[in-house]
This record gives structure tokens, sequence and C-alpha cells, in this order.
């Protein structure tokens, strides 16, 4: 509010809560509940018309404009920091119609009287009036009730000089004041205002991934059995053409029972044909925007999206991935971005080879991992398992559990949650590996070998995986082969030697010819 706002006359409950709402609200040691409250006759608060039951009674827009009538106002000035918490102010006017102030011990009265105000534009202009002594009285009354903190050997005037643009917090400010939820895009996965990094290793999906959280987003469904934030989102893909990301988009919203007519809150911006960095190191090595994310970020400002989507930090990021004051200078500006446009970032990365031995999925420094708040790691997982499975693990997240793990399998362009049946790829793998335990068994018992089924140094899938003609299966691919054809019965165990000693031997139950059963 304007000082030319605060003069005004004759001054009416609306004039004098703007002027005293403002007025202790630019003292940065007063946190207050305004309540206007009508008076009677003599000038007195009238509580039982203030009463929240009544609360009807009393628009905003019919407060009287009367002078007469005007100066039946008061104020309830509660909860003020630094002032004694069963303390309370009630500010009035007199009926010379200047304002007053009185303690007063406690609320007034039921504390949601408070919640009067709500509803009330405090921002809105009041009407204009000629001026008066208004302000002047106002600005008198607030500097008694807030006198400047006395100097001490801190010499705080220095200090404001000397930390101009610093924004210290004191704690103590939130004392009273509700605590901010944490947002989320993606409950426990991805949170809001903050860059989320996706490793992956090339081929696994990661961009397909990404895109369906995007996508689904835009569309405002679940996708993987998760609830991305409903709303607007950007996806800037650096390796495929735009054909490509048209052919994904449309399965995306297939699997949805959606169109393309529903991805009106979708915006993809395709660089596979041109350079895309949008970060490069200066000739000092710092890392600076290039003018193409200056544009990326000039429409993000018009578009609002809730979330953006860069694919992949090979791609954008010009310095030296080793480097750790590169990486996290790259990091801090995206971040600065996230808060700054209220949006949060999922960056795409492929792991270093280390990261990929190790299983952590990691990128080359480690500035990576330390530089964002959450990072998730797409990967297939052991090199026998299901081809079209996906494990999506929590690797960090500063916000939340690490360690959770979301089983995902690829089906018809998309990722589904997986139910734990074999696809038509496992089956066939699946079916090689009976095939080939089948031939190699009876090859070895037609050789006078022995292999049998309990570990040792004959055990049958071990034997089997050294042999050339194993077909490149794996122990553990031969022993679930195994475990499939003795269930089946294709498989039995027969004992063989004099009865002081006794061994296994593993058969196809098609070639026993009468030996001892195990």
């Amino acid at each position: 509010m304007t000082a030319a706002q605060l003069e005004q006359t004759p001054p009416n409950p609306e004039v004098l809560l703007f002027g005293i709402y403002d007025r202790l609200l630019a003292h940065d040691r007063a946190t207050v509940n305004v309540v206007l409250v009508p008076a009677d006759a003599d000038g007195q608060p009238d509580w039982a018309k203030a009463d929240p039951a009544n609360v009807e009674n009393l628009p905003a827009d019919e407060w009287p404009a009367d002078p007469k009538q005007a100066s039946r106002a008061a104020v309830i000035v509660d909860q003020i920091d630094g002032c004694d918490p069963e303390t309370s102010l009630l500010v009035f006017l007199r009926k010379d119609g200047q304002p007053s102030v009185e303690q007063i011990a406690g609320p007034p009265a039921d504390a949601e009287i408070a919640m009067l105000m709500i509803g009330r534009d405090i921002g809105a202009k009041p009407p204009k009036r000629k001026p008066s002594a208004l302000s002047e009285s106002l600005a008198k009354l607030t500097a008694d009730l807030f006198p400047p903190p006395a100097a001490n050997d801190n010499k705080p005037q220095a200090m404001t000089a000397a930390t101009d643009g610093l924004d210290f917090i004191d704690p103590t400010q939130w004392h009273g004041k509700p605590i901010p939820s944490r947002e989320w895009y993606v409950e426990d996965l991805i949170p809001m205002r903050q860059v989320t990094i996706l490793n992956g290793d090339g081929g696994v999906g990661k961009s397909l991934l990404a895109l369906q959280i995007a996508a689904s987003g835009a569309m405002a469904v679940g996708a993987i059995g998760i609830e991305p934030a409903a709303g607007r989102t950007v996806y800037i893909g650096a390796e495929d053409e735009a054909a490509e990301f048209q052919r994904r988009l449309a399965d995306i919203a297939c699997a949805n029972g959606k169109d393309f007519t529903d991805l009106g809150d979708f915006r993809l911006l395709s660089l596979a044909d041109c350079d895309a960095l949008i970060s490069v190191p200066d000739s000092r090595g710092n890392m600076q925007a290039t003018p193409l994310f200056g544009k990326i970020i000039a429409f993000i400002r018009e578009f609002r999206p809730r979330l953006l989507v860069l694919d992949t930090a090979a791609d954008l990021f010009g310095g030296d991935e080793i480097k750790r004051g590169q990486v996290r200078q790259f990091i801090a500006d995206l971040r600065k971005v996230a808060i700054g446009l209220d949006l949060a970032i999922i960056l795409l990365a492929h792991p270093s080879v280390q990261g990929m031995q190790s299983g952590t999925g990691s990128s080359g420094s480690t500035a990576w991992n330390n530089s964002v708040r959450s990072r998730l790691y797409l990967t297939k997982g052991d090199k026998d398992a299901d081809p079209d499975v996906r494990i999506l693990k929590t690797m960090k997240s500063n916000y939340g559990k690490t360690g959770d793990e979301i089983r995902l399998r690829w089906k018809d362009g998309t990722f589904v949650i997986d139910d734990g049946r074999p696809t038509i790829g496992a089956a066939i793998v699946n079916n090689k590996a009976d095939r080939v335990f089948r031939d190699l068994l009876s090859a070895i018992n037609r050789t006078g070998e022995r292999v049998a089924k309990t570990r040792g140094v004959n055990y049958a899938p071990k034997v089997m995986a050294e042999r050339p003609d194993a077909e490149g299966l794996s122990v553990k691919l031969l022993e679930g082969a195994m475990q499939r054809l003795m269930a089946a019965g294709e498989l039995k165990v027969v004992m063989e030697g004099p009865p002081t000693k006794l061994r296994q031997r593993l058969v196809l139950a098609s070639e026993f010819f009468g030996a001892r059963e195990g």
C-alpha cells in the first residue's frame, strides 16, 4: 500500500484495515492476524456480530460509507512476534475519527474469529478520498508498538550493508506458521523443484520410460503403477527424430485408451539433427548456458509445465563429465530453473562401465550422484532374466527411502507392471534351455560320464555349461531347465554302485532302463 493510499478521510473500517495491516506486515518483527470487527454505538467492539456464525451478516462490500457509521469499527492484531502470546491489541477508531490502541489479555473471542478476514481482498484498493491525518496517526501507532532494536556490539547496520543481497532466515519467524508439505511429481520418486537423474544403459528403455511418465502426466493418467502430477510437460530429446517420438507416443496413448488429441498439454523438442548443447564451459572452465537453453527457458516460462525431461546428459552437457566443478555447476543451474519455474526436472544419463559393473548405475564423476536429491536406475537385471523385464531402482532419495524397486515389463511399445508371467521371449529362451539340457544329458550318459542333481563336482548344470555344445547357456538357465524337467517327470535320479558306495546319476526318464531309482 502506498502513502497516497493511506491518506484517506473520513477513516472507515476498510481504510483502517488496509492501513494497520500494511504497516504491521511491513515491520519485520510482526506476524499478525487482523480481524475487522463492527462496533456498537459507543465505538466499542460488538463481538456478537463478529461471531463466525454471523459472518454472513457482514459482507465486505456492505460496510457503511457514512462517516458517522464508519467510526464504529475495530481491528484486532493478534500473534505479534516478540510480544506475550497471551496478549492481543485492540485497535479502534475514536469518535473523533483517530485510531487508538489498547492491550487486552488473550484473544478477545473464539480463535475462529481470525478466519473472518479470509475472503476479504487485502490487496484491493480502497476508495480514494481526500487526504487526512490518518497515515500520520498510523505511522506513530506502529512506531510506538515496534520501536527499532537498540544498537549492540554486533553493529547490525554495518552487517546489513556487508550482507546486502543475502536473504538470511531467522527460524523464529516460522513459529506458529503451517509447515509446508513436500511436493512430488511422482510420490517418493521424483520431487518437485529438484533435478532427478534417470540412469540407464543404451537400449534399456530409459527414454521410453521418461517419455511415458511425461505423457501420462500430460494426459492425467497413471503409468507403471505410479501417479504423475497432472499438468503440462516438456520433453527435450537429443537422440531420436520426431518420427520416432510419434511412434512411441502413439503406443503410449493407445495403451491408455487415448490418442494424440489427448496430448494437448505435452510439448516435444527433437534436437537429433542439430547441436543440442545447453551448457558449455567458458575460457576459464565455468559452465555457461547456451543461446539454445535461453530459448528453451523462454518457452518454459510461457508454457508453465510441471515437468521438464532432458534426454540425455551426454548430448546436452558440454563440459567434462569427470570434472566435479563443471558437473556441480551444471546441476546447480538446472536446479535454479526447477525452483524458479516451479517444476520437476528429469535428466537422463548413461551409466559408466564401472557404474554398470558395480550395479550402482552411476556415471562419470561422483558429483552427478552427489549433486542431485534423487537418482533412479533402470536396468535389465540379471543377464539371464526375461529379456522384456526391466527393474527401476531408487538409488538415491534425500526425501524418501532408497533401495525400492519397481519391476516393469515391455509390452506393445510401453512399460507395464511385471505380473511375473513369462513373455513369449522368455518362453523361447526356456524352451531352448530345456532342449539343450535333454540333449546334453543324453550325450553325457552315452559316454559313461555321470552327472548329478545335487551340487558338487559333477553338478549337472555346471558340467553342461562348460561344454562347447551348451550353445552359450549359463548355469542359471540350465538349472531352471533341470527344475522344469524334473517337475514334468522327464528326469530321474538313479543310484549306481555297490551298496556300500552308491552314487547318484541323473538320466532322462525316456532312457531309464531299470537301474535302481534314488
